[in-house]
């Protein structure tokens, strides 16, 4: 019977190759790796790794170079010799046709717009042709990159001045949610084009002439919004407290909390802050958070210590990952997963298909890349609704004690 793990390194060391040669693509020497033996413990693994590279190099996508004398039986390194015949070899296109193919799609909707828009277009392309993100997109990711390059056309014509960003996104594509999904990559495209790198989201909107009715951000703990003489909204109040994104700027932390925990659903958001009373900061993400969530917790984390856990929890299924990492991208640190793992899926979730569109998470840094990996790839994949699960204390859930003191200034 093949051994499935061997399989997957076998498969897993060509298609390193085969990145390693399209992100440097001008390289001098043809990208080349060393076989781990460690991660193949018996003689039938490493038999089968073998017969993988000998394939590959009957197939003319690699060069098999084996040790002298008595180590001629190992391989001491394979070398890409056709990365075209290697990703042939592999059963799927290369980066620069997967790039080309997007920027076929694109370019008709870019096109629509200034030079400029058709210029990023191109820019994006020669990224995507190294197998590296864009602006958090891959050139797979063909649905996001249309709505992407929709609104920016759209924008540069002038179209998105006077209305508010429900109406503007409807407008360009007949989906309200649509500029929330992108807002924080159109901020990082227009800050620079309009000469203010880095500019906040509002400096963009407003040169722009959108008008950006944000929603409030639902919050528990200890922060308050603060007047000229008095406490405008206490953050402290029961069940909890509700602050619009225009205020933030008069946001105080009033004492360190004993953890920063956001939260994917509202059910599950509710319950946190009327069961658990640990003084930790709770803050309602909605799914994707909105540029207002992340403004407010970039403020938190930059004036909380760094010792204070900062925990996500949302549902253990693709858009609870990519929930996550979405956070994780977006923020000055990132979170760690709470009641997100494997083994509480295992025990309280529901049989799903895994899900490989995951694979760019799983192979990443993430702290979830370990559930991302067994959600693409494992044999027995279950989801989890956070609803499913009793709210818990986030400071005992990392195994860190609760803290107090007071935040000073």
């Amino acid at each position: 019977m093949t051994d499935v793990r061997t399989v997957d390194v076998g498969v897993e060391f060509l298609e390193r190759l085969l990145d390693r040669t399209e992100r440097n693509p001008d390289r001098s020497r043809p990208a080349s790796a060393a076989p781990d033996y460690d991660r193949l413990s018996t003689a039938q693994q490493v038999n089968r790794f073998h017969d993988q590279m000998t394939a590959a190099e009957r197939f003319g996508a690699v060069e098999v170079k084996r040790g002298k004398r008595d180590r001629s039986h190992l391989i001491e390194r394979v070398v890409v010799r056709a990365p075209e015949r290697l990703a042939r070899h592999l059963g799927r296109p290369t980066a620069p046709a997967v790039a080309q193919r997007a920027r076929d799609e694109l370019l008709p909707v870019a096109a629509t717009g200034e030079p400029w828009v058709t210029t990023l277009l191109d820019d994006m392309t020669a990224r995507w042709a190294r197998s590296e993100a864009a602006y958090r997109l891959t050139a797979s990711q063909s649905d996001a990159a249309m709505e992407f390059f929709t609104l920016l056309a759209s924008i540069s014509r002038q179209e998105a001045r006077g209305l508010d960003a429900r109406t503007f996104s409807q407008k360009a594509t007949n989906d309200t949610k649509a500029f929330d999904r992108n807002a924080s990559r159109l901020a990082a495209v227009l800050s620079v084009r309009i000469g203010q790198p880095g500019a906040a989201a509002d400096v963009v909107w407003a040169h722009i002439g959108l008008e950006r009715f944000s929603h409030p951000v639902h919050l528990k703990g200890p922060v308050a919004v603060t007047g000229a003489s008095e406490r405008l909204i206490d953050g402290r109040a029961k069940p909890f407290a509700s602050i619009h994104p225009e205020m933030i700027s008069q946001l105080r932390v009033l004492e360190r909390p004993t953890a920063v925990l956001t939260i994917e659903n509202y059910a599950s958001f509710n319950r946190q802050v009327r069961e658990i009373e640990d003084g930790s900061l709770v803050v309602y993400t909605g799914g994707f958070p909105a540029a207002g969530v992340i403004e407010l917790l970039s403020k938190v984390l930059a004036t909380v210590p760094a010792d204070v856990p900062f925990l996500h929890w949302g549902d253990v299924d693709a858009g609870g990952v990519r929930i996550f990492r979405y956070i994780e991208e977006n923020l000055p640190r990132g979170p760690r997963p709470h009641l997100m793992t494997k083994e509480l899926a295992e025990k309280s979730g529901q049989p799903a298909d895994a899900d490989p569109s995951l694979v760019s998470i799983a192979r990443s840094d993430s702290a979830i890349s370990g559930l991302a990996e067994w959600l693409a790839f494992g044999s027995d994949v279950r989801h989890l609704e956070q609803e499913a699960l009793d709210p818990a204390t986030p400071s005992l859930a990392v195994g860190l004690p609760s803290s107090g003191g007071r935040l000073e200034g």
